[in-house]
């Protein structure tokens, strides 16, 4: 049953998996994706303590755990983007090498070539971070992949059963991929000059590029995100296309062909930000499973990084508000 599975599943289609014992038995998995934000860890002294040490990592525990062992869909692992990555002097989400990262997988039971489908819950119909996660896993390789439709939160509207018993299953052999710059594009890349010094950044004429962030942090009628010292609100060249804006009041996705209308009009790959890749995480896994023809990259460090790097660069829209 997994190979019929679409990019994006809804309530009823997982509900029939774990109804028929699917879940861990017969090539899929489920991962519950909570995460919680917290403060920007040392960076420093998480890789001398942290870096790549699963095991400790998991164990340690946190609010997100916490919150996967009191409620989640049977059958789910939790599976974060705050184990899956790590921080570094400019990326709060910093990929591992392929080699690393599959070591964490492999510690959530997964073998290879199994279908992977991811759920969370909060912002976004849910879907905030559980896309972070699938873009993440894309990063790595991983093909057979779903995400759920309105997350946790829709499964309980429709009174499906919750277990409150975390699982741990015996590790797998899951493998990955180095495809990293497939979907994503590193600061180098974006700002690299071609013979006419040209940056890539500036290309909107080869590239579709989109902000992810709310309307009102584009726009800079709200508080962008940004630290005080950053002079604007967007890069120039950057159109608003907001993760949350697809996602309609019942936190479910939008239609097809009204997700279709949001994608700025072109045939150029697409790259996508916002200011920390996680809602262009979202985007972009949302723009891949509507319309493959994007090509869609984000740019992981986003906002966060280029103040830090080249603050100039977001120079284009109102004067930044300050945080209140």
């Amino acid at each position: 049953m997994s190979g019929a599975l679409k990019k994006i599943i809804d309530a009823k289609t997982l509900q029939s998996l774990v109804a028929a014992g699917s879940i861990n038995k017969e090539g899929i998995r489920l991962f519950d994706c909570t995460f919680f934000p917290t403060q920007y860890p040392d960076y420093r002294r998480f890789k001398e303590e942290s870096y790549g040490k699963f095991p400790e990592l998991i164990a340690a525990g946190s609010r997100a755990y916490s919150a996967y062992a009191a409620a989640h869909i049977p059958g789910a692992v939790h599976c974060t983007q705050g184990i899956a990555t790590y921080p570094s002097r400019y990326e709060r989400f910093t990929y591992y090498p392929a080699d690393i990262f599959e070591q964490y997988i492999q510690l959530l039971g997964v073998h290879k070539d199994e279908h992977i489908i991811v759920y969370g819950r909060g912002p976004q119909g849910g879907m905030l971070f559980a896309g972070k996660v699938a873009w993440i896993l894309k990063s790595y390789g991983q093909e057979k992949l779903s995400l759920l439709d309105g997350g946790l939160e829709n499964w309980t509207k429709n009174k499906f059963e919750l277990s409150n018993q975390p699982i741990q299953l015996p590790k797998g052999d899951w493998t990955a991929k180095d495809r990293i710059g497939d979907f994503n594009i590193p600061y180098e890349e974006l700002l690299q000059k071609d013979a006419d010094g040209k940056e890539f950044i500036e290309k909107i004429d080869e590239c579709r590029f989109v902000d992810a962030r709310v309307r009102g942090q584009f726009d800079g009628t709200e508080d962008s995100g940004l630290d005080p010292y950053v002079p604007a609100t967007r890069i120039h060249g950057f159109t608003s296309m907001p993760s949350a804006e697809l996602v309609n009041q019942e936190g479910l996705l939008k239609s097809e062909q009204e997700i279709k209308k949001m994608i700025p009009s072109g045939s150029s790959p697409v790259v996508a930000i916002c200011n920390l890749g996680v809602q262009a995480s979202l985007l972009s896994y949302v723009m891949d499973s509507v319309d493959s023809t994007t090509r869609p990259r984000i740019y992981p460090g986003s906002l966060k990084e280029m103040e830090k790097r080249n603050p100039k660069k977001i120079s284009a829209g109102k004067a930044n508000i300050p945080p209140q």
